[in-house]
């Protein structure tokens, strides 16, 4: 009787390698999420960003597949959002503690107001965005953005915009002063709630609001002069772009979808299809369409370009910010 042949060192690595072949360990993904993932808002419950927040949240909460979990939205505001910025980036990084903001976590940074931008985070797409544009009330001398602007040549330092320092809202209004060769008085008031009665009121003469505060404040005397979007929008025709007016300025508001550095890759990818599959629902485009938000989703590498560019706008614009910061 022959004997058997003895397993080679070469037979036995091949036969380990088919076994985990047809067993392949489990990843990180295939585990995420078990339980519901945390989304940190930086901002007050009912504002534009954390109506975005709740869309998403009822969207999850009907389609538990598509996340695996629902989510629980924790608002932090506070601090021009650095304080739930912080607590994004501070998290450990497994997935279950995520948020988002938009550009203020560039010029935050740019500012000094923080010690981190976008690149001390992973960065997750941005779920639509919001154009942005100046407005005045209604009985403000200043009817039309090139009225507004005669009016600041003539006057230099003179009319003055409500802002909250280190945000977009205080940026952007420095990047017309850059492109329109006026030069504006600023007045630290705050977030949007804030700014709209002072501009109202007529204690500061206009400021920086997004689309849906236009469209929800319509009957509230705020009037849009100007958008500082690519074209004109459908939800506000009459309102004239920037670019329209002589003055090459975009400027928009994305919801950028962040989670602590160091997140395994597979468990960002699952939360960014997440995100994905839930921007393509038809319900909540419309959803968001109604809140002044194009409803498109940024895939990250795209927009971690996007705040590189915000940040190369916003750096060369910091000392005149900190010289007419009142």
């Amino acid at each position: 009787m022959k004997s058997m042949a003895r397993p080679t060192r070469r037979g036995l690595i091949a036969a380990a390698i088919g076994i985990f072949a047809a067993f392949p360990m489990a990843s990180a993904q295939a585990d995420f999420p078990d339980k519901p993932v945390k989304v940190i808002v930086p901002t007050q419950a009912g504002g534009g960003m954390d109506s975005v927040a709740r869309i998403l949240q009822r969207y999850f909460e009907a389609n538990e597949a598509v996340l695996g979990q629902r989510i629980v939205v924790v608002n932090m505001p506070g601090a021009g959002g650095t304080i739930g910025t912080r607590a994004i980036k501070d998290a450990d990084p497994d997935g279950y503690t995520v948020g988002f903001w938009h550009e203020g976590l560039i010029t935050s940074r740019a500012m000094d107001v923080v010690d981190y931008d976008h690149g001390e985070f992973e960065v997750l797409g941005a779920t639509g965005y919001g154009d942005l544009g100046f407005g005045v009330g209604t009985s403000s001398p200043y009817q039309t953005f090139e009225g507004l602007l005669d009016s600041a040549r003539a006057n230099p330092d003179a009319i003055k915009v409500a802002t909250n320092v280190g945000l977009p809202v205080h940026f952007v209004p420095l990047m017309v002063q850059d492109k329109a060769d006026v030069e504006f008085r600023y007045v630290q008031v705050g977030g949007g709630a804030k700014r709209f009665p002072s501009v109202v009121a007529g204690h500061t003469d206009f400021a920086i609001f997004g689309a849906l505060e236009f469209i929800k404040w319509a009957d509230a005397d705020l009037k849009p002069i100007v958008m500082f979007s690519e074209e004109r929008l459908p939800t506000l025709p009459d309102v004239p772009t920037a670019r329209e007016m002589g003055v090459d300025v975009v400027a928009k508001a994305n919801r950028v979808w962040l989670a602590p550095k160091g997140t395994p890759e597979d468990v960002s990818n699952h939360i960014v299809g997440a995100l994905r599959t839930a921007m393509a629902d038809p319900e909540v485009q419309s959803q968001m369409k109604e809140l002044g938000i194009t409803p498109d989703y940024v895939e990250p590498n795209e927009l971690s370009v996007q705040l590189d560019e915000w940040r190369e706008r916003a750096l060369p614009l910091v000392e005149k910010a900190r010289q007419l910061q009142q």
